[in-house]
């Protein structure tokens, strides 16, 4: 993908002009990470502004116990670093490489200058942080209150939202996560998370196949049958 396409897929960049586009695409530095690399370390100060041009990303913090836990799972268009920039605090938690992964990067002062430039950017900020804000409540409002199947459902619900595509009758498709990787998000265990997956694939709530999971988001179509086979679904890829 062009970096100057890049900047436009990314929301905070939609309303800043072609030409700025093309200047942060001139600016941005470009560097390809190994899979388990670690991107940027929480506690380090924070000097850029990190745009995913390819791969894929977790972000996670330690817990007190000496836990990973992952917050989120960014792809292709997603960003982070602009937090430690605008408060010149360290960065509050690592992001690590969880496949092979293209990085355009921004230098604060280049970040900077464009924010003092551009009301958009500066208010799509703003939306971006109240949106993180809520997310963070409902992730820690779910701890507290919700079960690992609750945690696991909503897990899938949101993921199949966010990354899937529609395979007809209901269903969505996604590429499946690790179950290391699902424990870390959710506050489990790897072996709870296996034994909780076989139970709600057993209730048809979701369809694991190959490096995919089938995820029942809407109610049946007419005409699919309702115990959630998924045999004409499109093949996962």
């Amino acid at each position: 993908m062009v970096i100057t396409e890049l900047f436009s897929k990314v929301p905070h960049f939609e309303g800043i002009s072609l030409e700025d586009r093309a200047a942060l695409a001139r600016a941005a530095t470009l560097r390809t990470y190994r899979r388990g690399e670690t991107i940027v370390q929480q506690g380090q100060p924070g000097d850029a502004f990190y745009v995913l041009v390819k791969g894929r990303v977790a972000v996670a913090i330690v817990a007190p116990d000496g836990r990973e836990v992952v917050l989120s799972t960014l792809g292709e268009g997603d960003h982070f670093g602009e937090m430690a920039l605008l408060d010149d605090a360290p960065r509050s938690a690592s992001v690590i490489a969880q496949e092979k992964s293209d990085l355009a990067i921004l230098s604060r002062a280049v970040f900077f200058d464009l924010l003092k430039s551009n009301f958009v950017l500066t208010r799509a900020l703003l939306a971006a942080f109240s949106a993180r804000l809520r997310r963070a409540n409902a992730t820690i409002e779910g701890l507290a209150s919700l079960d690992v199947k609750s945690r696991l459902a909503r897990y899938f619900r949101e993921l199949a939202a966010a990354r899937g595509r529609k395979a007809g009758g209901g269903w969505t498709v996604v590429v499946r996560p690790s179950q290391r990787e699902i424990a870390d998000t959710i506050g489990s265990s790897r072996e709870t998370v296996s034994r909780t997956m076989s139970q709600m694939a057993a209730e048809q709530l979701i369809v694991p196949k190959g490096k995919a999971v089938y995820v029942k988001l809407d109610p049946p179509e007419a005409g699919t049958p309702p115990d959630g086979r998924v045999a004409s679904a499109p093949t996962a890829g």
